[in-house]
């Protein structure tokens, strides 16, 4: 009787381990996505630091847990943030990438998951400028392009492409930072 009342208690500390740690991160998610507000230059970067949170929900606990803290904060993110532009980059794609990547990781098919990496960010660019036009019709997303004429929508989609790829060597690099690094140095775990 005693080990199960042992397995019990520990599997509750886990539990209450994975609450307070998916509280945590949504709360700090919450409060970078709530500065993008005032620090309108960093509309795109912000949601990107709030993603890398992420991965500290699937490392730390695992990829369920991951999603239920993206999906809170994604919910809450649309009544809370302001800016709904860094608040749409975060629901369509920054906030569930590093879960994805995190999965992806994983295959063995080098060409199967950069196919799935394209098809996915590709698929959340379009979702985003088609709701973005449409929830703000007034804002011209190419405002400032006029130089390039017809090779202006073009050139940003192969600007974001670039900096897809970026976006996705930066997140493997700060997995494996957290990993290697600061879960054996800070947080003393293997």
């Amino acid at each position: 009787m005693p080990d199960a009342e042992n397995n019990k208690k520990r599997a509750y500390g886990r539990t209450a381990f994975r609450v307070a740690l998916g509280g945590i991160c949504s709360a700090v998610c919450l409060l970078l996505m709530f500065c993008s507000s005032f620090l309108p230059g960093l509309s795109y970067s912000i949601p990107v630091f709030a993603g890398v949170l992420m991965v500290v929900m699937i490392v730390e606990t695992d990829s369920r847990w991951a999603i239920a803290t993206y999906c809170a904060v994604s919910l809450l993110c649309i009544f809370i943030t302001p800016n709904f532009e860094a608040s749409l980059l975060f629901i369509l794609f920054m906030g569930y990438y590093p879960i994805l990547q995190f999965w992806l990781a994983k295959m063995k098919n080098k060409a199967v998951v950069w196919l799935v990496k394209l098809a996915v960010f590709n698929a959340a660019i379009v979702i985003y400028y088609n709701l973005f036009k449409l929830l703000f019709p007034a804002v011209d997303m190419l405002e400032g392009t006029e130089f390039f004429g017809k090779y202006s929508l073009p050139l940003l989609w192969g600007e974001a492409e670039v900096c897809f790829l970026v976006y996705d060597k930066f997140l493997s690099l700060v997995v494996d930072v957290y990993i290697s690094w600061f879960r054996k140095k800070i947080l003393r775990r293997k």
